[in-house]
């Protein structure tokens, strides 16, 4: 404002593809990050009503569908756009010294909330070991996430020794990203009336060992690293279990299963259509889980059925809830979905990236564990084939990938569950009638 910087606006967004060694850019099977896609250092790429043409041909070279790539990038500088234009409005209404004023008194609020929030926590140090089903590359060896969370004098710290090596696989989660996980654990912890903002993440400090899954070296490949921090977030939260039992759920199933499909259709258009399949959330005190539902650090929705079957030459056979998934408790585990997709033309790319397949949501105080993923590929030639959490392969016309969810964990004792609850999941569906 009047020629003076006094702030930045900024857009993410996911996009398709951005190259790499597989369509759609998630390759479970990557080993260093140069087969991920296409890395850039920050670059000008518009001044005034001009852009860098140079810049935007480098791109377009790297990506396979050019015209969704430019549309996604478009609609980032839009979004830029519009809110330097709002701040600018703010700036001509208030002036900018008001302005940085209100934008420190703000965070300074934030802060001093959490402060308060986190100061109500039982002071101590809570321990949590969850593990990862595999990197991709060793589909036999899990991945260990260990921390310990000490909480005191409104205060937060996250020490991540005895977290596993960096994998092989690009499961690593840069530094960055380990903290997004803290913070986003935090403002879990400490509720919804707090206005989020940078002042929350005053409070909270970090240990992450160099190179291990947290902080790895480069080029470590971390393309999948978003099942990583979803994990470390829902650790940080059940290492609190014990402190805030009235407060703190059972594990939640901290999975989003990442499908991508890339082939041609019948008329030889490309096509990348990206997936996202959630699962249950963990029960807590006085509530079921939610089923099919985002946690954790992240931002994905399920994709209706709709919007797949008219980007891709894919039918959705079977779309549910699954049943039995959610974990046994006093309050009952949110469930997974059931989701069966069928290829109607050859040669489509199949990423699979998929959690909880070997190590289940753990139920609390009584509870029992949410049902473990599941995913089947029907082959045409009548053989059916388990997927390992992980895989990259080709589908072909007439296969079939059945996919399960996990479910969330239960909370309390199964035994104490309301029988008109238990009466209502029945006629539901949400469980079977041999289910205790």
């Amino acid at each position: 404002h009047d020629g003076v910087p006094f702030a930045y606006t900024a857009a993410m967004t996911h996009h398709q593809d951005v190259g790499g060694m597989a369509p759609g850019s998630v390759p479970p099977n990557a080993t260093e990050i140069y087969q991920e896609g296409i890395r850039i250092p920050p670059l000008k790429l518009r001044s005034g009503d001009q852009f860098d043409q140079t810049l935007l041909a480098m791109l377009k070279l790297n990506v396979r569908v050019t015209d969704m790539f430019m549309g996604d990038l478009n609609a980032q500088i839009a979004a830029c756009s519009i809110g330097a234009e709002r701040l600018q409005a703010l700036a001509e209404k208030h002036g900018t010294d008001a302005l940085t004023d209100m934008f420190e008194e703000l965070l300074d609020r934030s802060e001093q909330m959490t402060r308060q929030a986190l100061a109500e926590i039982p002071a101590g140090t809570y321990s949590y070991v969850d593990f990862l089903d595999n990197d991709g590359i060793d589909l036999d060896d899990p991945v260990r996430i260990e921390l310990a969370v000490t909480v005191g004098d409104g205060t937060l710290h996250c020490d991540f020794t005895g977290t596993g090596p960096q994998t092989r696989g690009p499961f690593n989660a840069v530094r960055s990203g380990s903290q997004a996980a803290a913070y986003y654990a935090v403002r879990a912890l400490t509720g919804p009336d707090i206005p989020t903002n940078g002042g929350c993440f005053r409070t909270v400090t970090l240990t992450l060992p160099e190179g291990t899954l947290v902080n790895p070296i480069e080029p470590a490949p971390v393309n999948s690293r978003t099942a990583t921090l979803k994990r470390i977030s829902g650790c940080i939260v059940s290492a609190l279990q014990g402190a805030l039992p009235e407060r703190v759920p059972a594990d939640g199933s901290s999975q989003l299963t990442v499908l991508m499909f890339a082939g041609r259709h019948p008329d030889g258009r490309p096509f990348i259509v990206g997936e996202f399949n959630a699962g249950g959330s963990g029960a807590g005190p006085g509530f079921d889980g939610v089923d099919v539902i985002e946690t954790d650090a992240s931002n994905c929705m399920n994709l209706p059925v709709e919007a797949l079957e008219l980007e891709a030459p894919i039918r959705i056979r079977q779309l549910a809830l699954r049943a039995d998934s959610g974990g046994e408790g006093q309050y009952r585990g949110g469930l997974g979905v059931v989701r069966e997709f069928e290829f109607l033309v050859d040669d489509v790319t199949l990423t699979h990236r998929g959690e909880r397949h070997v190590h289940p949501a753990r139920g609390a105080h009584g509870g029992r564990d949410g049902a473990l993923a599941e995913s089947q590929i029907f082959r045409a030639n009548g053989e059916t084939e388990t997927v390992r959490s992980k895989l990259l392969t080709t589908a072909h016309k007439g296969e079939r990938l059945l996919l399960k969810t996990a479910g969330g964990g239960g909370y309390g004792d199964p035994s104490a569950r309301n029988q008109d609850a238990a009466a209502e999941d029945l006629a539901n569906g949400k469980v079977s009638a041999d289910v205790p």
